[in-house]
């Protein structure tokens, strides 16, 4: 469109608004102030962080939680670099988010210069889509083409390279209306077809959902499903929630650490097995599937990603929610045999009987159980909560005991399994979700590697808790050692007084000892405004023992 020439920065940020886009994170720098200047008389938020690469996360969380991903604003150099970490973590476990990275001006690119660098073949690699923009009447076109690549199936970080000289220069070009990716249609009838009779004619058919059934639709199409018939269903880790709490008989578990759960024996019992959103990466098919002759139906927008586990006998490809409709119309009614709701039922009773055996062993070596930690926190947490979790030992403890009801209410990073994400989501989470409770959980090792973010959500004014389970050492590497060595190496930390800590950001720092400490910090910390983080020990001892059961090479 054609009109008074401005900035390309202007356009830019004029483009993120038309798209929808209502939060950028970033931390500023020359090479790119052309771009924060420009954003003071936009009505996109800007939040300034303490670290290009919480930025990243921040933004994959707004991506993760709402569908519109947020932005990443950054400068040239170790700006850039700074979010390789941040962007493969959202490109693998397919948040979308788009990264706008400043770069030296064009006459310097091939020079040994104050940051010159090949950007995009540095970030490349990290990406659904990076590109660098020469021509100021590009950018408009380039960062609407990167919102598109962040947005479609499977989704994940773009990036956009502008440089400095670039993006102050004029330009008249423009995007004259947003182009959103277009949705597909239901998989072709005769397949849907085809399909329900193979699920009328199982003997014990079971639903495996992953992370693209947790978007809104697919998950609404699939509690419809749920609610016409008596099928079974095992959830990712990423697609926690998608099985509300009236229809919670129709959940077996989650899957995606450990050897012969719950979850996992209903699979390996499913003589007709659909999954319905699943992504490879939530869970590696050899660590599950041991037929590849087994029915399997794979239902989805994209294309089954072959494997010598993973052989479908029949793709439904197209929008999920359609084709789940579809589905619906045709298996209305129906019910399991007595052999197979009597499976169900005791791999449910085997689930309580997991919680329960961790709620009677609260207390463990001077320290609480992590297990029992987890379920005070179910127990105390709204329907409506969000909650982030790290990577550490306690990761594995929430992943087998948290339950929770809504889709993107409970945060992994399973695919990357990327430390020092989950207080930047907590942040990103508290800015989308105003009013409901927001709480993310880390080990002490994992909390300092994004804590001075503390800073950035206490001048948000957002309210958030976010709780330490600190035993001072690497633990989930830790346990790994003396499984494989007998011993530990390069896993001890020190401690810290979060007191002191927290208090410099201008958060509330609590250490307890006792469950009933924990309960009554948790308890005003979740109904009290401002950030709060409680340090709580938890004893380990019994990891090595437990973790056993894991599947090999499932943590790092």
């Amino acid at each position: 469109m054609a009109g008074d020439a401005v900035r390309s920065a202007q356009r830019v940020v004029e483009t993120l608004s038309a798209y929808g886009i209502r939060y950028v994170f970033g931390v500023p720098g020359a090479k790119i102030d052309a771009v924060f200047d420009a954003l003071l008389d936009s009505d996109i938020e800007l939040v300034v962080c303490r670290h290009e690469q919480n930025a990243a996360f921040m933004a994959a969380a707004v991506g993760r939680l709402t569908g519109t991903p947020g932005a990443a604003l950054v400068t040239s150099g170790p700006g850039t670099t700074n979010l390789a970490t941040g962007l493969v973590t959202a490109t693998t476990e397919q948040d979308p988010m788009i990264a706008i990275c400043g770069a030296v001006a064009r006459a310097d690119r091939l020079k040994r210069t104050h940051q010159s660098m090949e950007a995009v073949a540095a970030l490349k690699p990290f990406t659904k889509f990076t590109g660098e923009v020469t021509d100021p009447d590009n950018v408009p076109e380039a960062v609407a083409n990167a919102i598109r690549a962040a947005t479609t199936v499977p989704r994940g970080a773009a990036a956009v390279v502008l440089p400095a000289d670039v993006s102050s220069a004029l330009t008249t070009a423009a995007i004259v209306r947003p182009t959103p990716v277009a949705r597909l249609g239901p998989a072709p009838s005769t397949s849907i077809e085809q399909a329900a009779e193979m699920i009328r004619g199982a003997t014990s058919p079971v639903l495996f959902v992953g992370i693209r059934a947790g978007d809104p639709k697919p998950c609404a199409a699939l509690r419809d499903l749920l609610a016409a018939t008596d099928l079974p269903v095992v959830e990712t880790f990423q697609a926690a929630g998608v099985v509300s709490r009236e229809l919670e008989d129709h959940f077996v578990g989650r899957v995606g650490l450990f050897r012969n759960q719950p979850g996992d024996i209903l699979i390996g019992q499913a003589d007709v097995l659909v999954t319905v959103g699943f992504d490879p990466v939530e869970y590696d098919p050899r660590l599950w599937n041991d037929d590849p002759n087994r029915t399997v139906i794979h239902v989805d927008e994209v294309p089954a990603d072959l494997d010598n586990h993973y052989q479908p006998s029949l793709e439904l490809r197209g929008d999920i929610a359609a084709t789940l409709a579809e589905l619906t119309r045709l298996l209305t009614g129906l019910r399991l045999c007595d052999a197979a709701s009597t499976a169900v039922a005791q791999q449910r009773e085997e689930l309580r009987r997991i919680d329960d055996e961790a709620r009677s062993h609260a207390v463990g070596k001077g320290a609480l159980n992590p297990a029992a930690i987890v379920l005070k926190v179910r127990e105390l947490i709204d329907d409506d909560a969000t909650v982030a979790c790290d990577v550490g030992s306690h990761y594995i403890y929430t992943a087998r005991h948290f339950r929770v009801y809504q889709p993107r209410r409970l945060l992994f990073s399973d695919g990357q399994q990327t430390l020092g994400v989950a207080l930047p989501w907590a942040i990103a989470a508290a800015l989308v979700r105003p009013g409901s409770q927001v709480v993310s959980i880390s080990g002490d090792g994992g909390f300092l590697f994004s804590a001075q973010e503390l800073e950035t959500a206490t001048r948000l004014g957002v309210s958030l808790t976010h709780i330490i389970l600190r035993d001072n050492a690497y633990d989930m590497v830790a346990f790994q050692e003396v499984l494989k060595y007998g011993r530990k190496s390069g896993v001890t930390l020190g401690d810290y007084d979060i007191a002191q800590y927290a208090g410099a950001f201008g958060a509330n720092g609590i250490r307890v000892d006792t469950m009933d400490e924990l309960t009554d910090a948790l308890n005003r910390s979740l109904t009290g405004p401002g950030v709060t983080v409680i340090d709580v020990p938890v004893d380990y001892s019994r990891n090595a023992e437990l973790f056993q059961e894991l599947h090999d090479g499932v943590v790092d």
